[in-house]
Formats: structure tokens, sequence, C-alpha cells
């Protein structure tokens, strides 16, 4: 998920006619180091880019590269190894204590490469898809570094990779790669020689609900859509379900409180947040989202008020069981200060971003495991 706002981004760059040069990609990173394995850069054919491998210490060395490498014709893997002073050397002073391992590969123009096609399609039908891709190929293999092999929720597979002596066992890898999340770097063969694949898991954005288009809805939406997030926002009242109100969001919705339930789908849904400030509205929806798969319910306003929610639900025969109230944000977002609907709206997406990725929200400096370690 953390990186489908990129790609949203490198291919709008591509379809509104960038001329490219080349794609790098991480794909391994061991140590500290800024950016993660599935981090990419476009560089277009004037050397401006979008996206980005690192926190803007690799970047002009890698299009600088990247001229040879389109010249060429081939992939290539490049190496930046922190752990040393060589760096200083080059000139780069990361300052980072890290090993980087970037693929680069020159790109046609005017062509959508068939992969690129169908992480478009991913993210568009909001369905995950694993992309393996060969890196390195010694010994005997003949194996081509930036071939692929795709699969995705339906199991449709894709690409030349699918045709290796190794596919059934890639293939396996992926399904892993994609029902976990996680990618990973794996290596396949014998004695005839060894094939390198980065496995990739692309996870469709994040889809926020908003449920109360007031004017502390608008900077909620605004910083959801700057991350990359699919928003929808519902109201039932006309003035404020208006597409110029929300012009940031995928939908804007007019919906009564009580055919929420009968007219707005929660499929695929990963958050939402309910902030009508009506309280027979908002308990109404709650009702209703507390019966859904939604993962993550934000209830905006003080927790006395979503207790008492919950009490008259109870009475009315709701099941409050802790797998549900464990979905359940009342009062929703995390304790910084936040008072202007501005700092409110960062309260609730940071902590919805600490939710869907597993993690406390608490400061870093407590922190006692690697900051990217999602499995810590």
């Amino acid at each position: 998920m953390s990186q489908s706002k990129e790609l949203q981004d490198i291919l709008a760059a591509l379809k509104d006619g960038g001329k490219p040069r080349a794609l790098a990609t991480v794909i391994e990173a061991k140590g500290s180091t800024y950016r993660r394995a599935g981090a990419r850069l476009l560089i277009l054919e004037d050397g401006s880019t979008v996206g980005g491998v690192s926190g803007g210490c690799l970047e002009a060395d890698i299009c600088a590269r990247s001229e040879d490498i389109a010249a060429d014709g081939r992939p290539a893997v490049v190496t930046y190894d922190h752990t040393s002073d060589a760096d200083l050397v080059f000139g780069l002073a990361l300052g980072c204590n890290g090993v980087i391992r970037i693929l680069v590969e020159p790109l046609l123009q005017g062509e959508i490469p068939a992969y690129l096609q169908a992480v478009e399609n991913s993210l568009g039908s909001r369905r995950p898809l694993a992309v393996a891709v060969v890196v390195g190929c010694g010994g005997d293999l003949r194996h081509r570094s930036g071939e692929r092999l795709w699969i995705g929720a339906d199991n449709a597979i894709g690409g030349e990779l699918g045709q290796s002596p190794y596919a059934e066992r890639i293939v396996d890898d992926a399904r892993m790669v994609l029902s976990s999340g996680r990618s990973e770097l794996k290596t396949y063969g014998s004695g005839s020689g060894e094939l390198e694949i980065f496995v990739e898991a692309i996870r469709p954005p994040l889809a926020l609900i908003i449920f109360g288009a007031g004017h502390d809805a608008i900077p909620l939406a605004d910083l959801a859509k700057r991350l990359g997030w699919d928003v929808t926002v519902v109201d039932g009242r006309p003035a404020y379900a208006a597409r110029e109100r929300f012009p940031m969001a995928d939908e804007v919705r007019l919906c009564r409180a009580d055919a929420v339930a009968n007219e707005i789908s929660l499929e695929g849904a990963g958050a939402a947040v309910v902030m009508n400030h009506n309280y027979h509205h908002d308990r109404a929806i709650l009702a209703h989202l507390l019966h859904s798969p939604v993962s993550y319910i934000g209830m905006l306003g003080p927790r006395k008020r979503t207790q008492k929610m919950l009490e008259e639900l109870a009475q009315d025969g709701l099941s409050l069981d802790e797998a549900r109230l464990g979905r359940l944000h009342g009062p929703v977002g995390l304790d910084i200060g936040a008072e202007t609907p501005e700092q409110v709206a960062l309260s609730i997406i940071a902590e919805i971003l600490a939710v869907s990725s597993d993690r406390s929200g608490a400061p870093l400096k407590y922190r006692e495991a690697p900051i990217h370690d999602s499995r810590a």
C-alpha cells in the first residue's frame, strides 16, 4: 500500500505523454536506508523525475547512470553500500548505514510496459497484485534482467517469466507474497546457475469513507487524497454533499443516514470515519459499520458520546464482542493536541495509517526494532 501513490503518479506521468528514459526500482534495502524495496523513480528524457528511491541522496546519480543504461538498452542493477565510508569518496555522503540495490530499466517512449498496465488495472480495480522480476541470472540459465511474471487475486498469470523452468516455484512464492503483502527477494537454481528474483506485493490504495460533509471533513478528505487514498464522502444534506466542496474526493454521495445500509457499499473499504455531528445519524451509521468488515471505524466526538451509543445499540440487540469493538476508535485520532480542523484531520489520518500498518503510533524514539521492519 505504501507505494501505491508513487505508482499512481508514475502511471499518470507516462499516460500524460511524458517521454520516459528509465524506471528505477529498489529491489533490496538492508540496514538503515530512507526508502524500502518497491520504491520507484521514473526518469524522463528531459531529466525530470517522478517518485524517489531515497531522501534525495541517490536520485542525481541514478539519473546520470540512466543515460548509459538507456543507450545500452539493457536493465542494470546498481548497488550503493553505505556501510563504509566509500560513499564519501564518490561524493554521495549519504550518512545512512545500509545497503540498497536498485534495478534501472530503460523504457521505450510511447509504450507502457505490459506489467505496468497490469499494475494500473490492479490499482483501478482495487485488487492486489504480485509482480516477480528477474534481477540477476548466472550460469547456464537463459533469462534476462527485467523479465517478469505477475499474478492477481483472481489467480490470472501474465508475463514471459511464466515460461521459465522455475515458473511453478515462482508462482507459488508470488501467491505467498500476494497473501502476506510483504515483498521478498528470492533465489532459484542449482549447480548450473542461479536466478535472483524480486517478488513485489502491490496493494491498492486504502479506501476511506467519510460520513459527514461538514467543514471539518474537507481537510480530512484533502489530506487522505494527498496520500493517494481512495476517498468517498457521504452526507444526507444536499448543500453539504456537493462536488464543489470536495473536488479532491473520488466520490461524493448524497445519502440519508437511515439509507446508508442499502445505498453505500462498504466492499473494499479499509477505514470509515463518522463525523455527522448528529447523534442519531452517527448512531445509525455506527450500527451499520459494526456489522461490516471495515477494519477501522473512527467516531468523532467525546468518549462518553460513543459509549452511550454502544449502550443503546446493545439494548437494541447488537452483539458487541471483542472483534467488533476492537475495530472501533472513539474518540478518533492520535493524541497530538489537535484543535483546528486541519490538526484533527492530521490526527485521524495518522491513526488510520498506524492501524493499517499494524503500528502503535508511539514516538519512534521508543521503538527498539528497525523503523521499516513491519514484522516487529
